[in-house]
């Protein structure tokens, strides 16, 4: 009979505790030198690495593609931050892809290893798809996240065209953290998520995604369904930047992306696709000539033009993955529109469900839309490769 009483008191001293605060999502952007495309309002990349690399006090998870450095390089600095992380006692744990990625500057990667408190191991899906780790992302005490298209790479912060996001938003946080012990895990011993999982529904203004599905945890949305979704739900415009794009695949038409982009531009949804000008010696570029013919899509090749040190190798591009829809919703992640990206390899995303990120995406996006390193793709005209190595 008097049960109800406690019940309710229980639940008010609950709603009483202090709540974790819904956190605050940045943009960061990483922009060639020698070009006038920075975004006046938002940090760059290199800062913010190492502003979060400093704040940590316990702990420091890393999971990145690869790591490249050369003298006076901008990830100099983070290095050093890194190194004095370790030495005040931070426990680093930090994954590097395996293969022929780890082995391009066996320096840095000893640097790595001579760093104190820092466990590094590789993270190798040999046997179990085709992939790779090709996200990069990072977190400090489990409270404060970074992911986005830059690479742990001096280039990432110096010479080429990136986004990515630095967030305290538990939303993405803590599902970042929960990837971060799956990969982790991965990497020490292969083990696999379990297979049978729930798949939960997309949540509020924030939510990260990942791929591939098989070495997701069960909170954590596959990023190809999530992306599909979002472009069936645009009503009025897609702008897409992106370093590469192609439904081609291992002598296979893989159909997902493109069929998404071509039923929206059919529903009379404005579609703008920018890609780099990698893809001219891409077996993709037959099948962005056929999208720049239909209504809707208007598909731009980016070219940033050399450094004038001269020709820096695999650098003065855009690499940037990201999508605004409907100039409300902002997709920010690691996964070029390729087939392996979501169904092979460690990728992770987040949507922003949230207009001020969306706007200030779009102005990004724009900015180089309009500059003059953009031009139209003619479909019935040739194009040479461009030199990348």
């Amino acid at each position: 009979m008097h049960l109800r009483r406690p019940i309710v008191s229980a639940l008010l001293a609950l709603a009483l505790l202090p709540a974790r605060a819904a956190g605050l999502t940045q943009l960061i952007q990483s922009i060639p030198r020698e070009t006038p495309l920075a975004h006046p309002d938002l940090a760059f990349a290199k800062d913010a690495w190492i502003q979060v690399i400093r704040g940590a006090k316990s702990r420091l998870d890393f999971a990145e593609f690869y790591i490249a450095q050369e003298p006076g390089g901008a990830l100099e600095e983070v290095l050093q931050e890194l190194e004095r992380a370790g030495a005040r006692g931070v426990k680093i744990r930090f994954i590097l892809s395996a293969g022929r990625m780890l082995e391009q500057d066996p320096a840095s990667v000893a640097r790595l290893r001579r760093v104190k408190n820092l466990e590094l191991r590789t993270f190798d899906l040999k046997g179990i798809s085709t992939g790779i780790l090709h996200a990069k992302y990072f977190l400090a005490d489990g409270r404060e996240g970074v992911l986005g298209s830059q690479n742990f790479d001096w280039r990432a912060l110096e010479h080429i065209h990136e986004l990515g996001i630095r967030t305290t938003d538990p939303a993405l946080v803590d599902r970042l953290q929960e990837v971060f012990e799956v990969d982790w895990r991965f990497a020490g011993d292969k083990s696999l998520p379990p297979a049978a999982r729930p798949v939960p529904a997309p949540l509020g203004p924030a939510e990260l995604v990942a791929s591939p599905p098989f070495l997701s945890p069960g909170t954590v949305r596959p990023a190809l369904d999530a992306l599909v979704q979002l472009l069936g739900e645009a009503r009025s415009s897609i702008r897409v930047q992106l370093l590469t794009y192609s439904p081609v695949a291992r002598n296979r038409y893989w159909p997902a992306l493109d069929t998404a982009l071509r039923a929206a531009a059919v529903r009379g949804v404005k579609v703008d696709l920018l890609v780099s000008d990698w893809v001219f010696k891409s077996r993709g570029l037959d099948h962005l000539k056929s999208l720049a013919l239909i209504p809707n899509i208007d598909v731009r090749i980016a070219s940033i033009p050399e450094a004038s040190t001269g020709h820096i190798p695999f650098s003065r591009t855009i690499h940037s993955k990201y999508v605004v829809i409907d100039g409300a919703v902002l997709w920010v992640g690691t996964s070029n529109w390729e087939e392996d990206y979501f169904q092979a390899s460690r990728n992770v995303e987040a949507i922003l469900r949230q207009p001020d990120l969306a706007r200030q995406g779009g102005e990004i996006y724009e900015k180089l839309w309009t500059s003059p390193y953009v031009r139209k793709l003619e479909p019935m005209k040739a194009y040479a490769p461009r030199k990348v190595d």
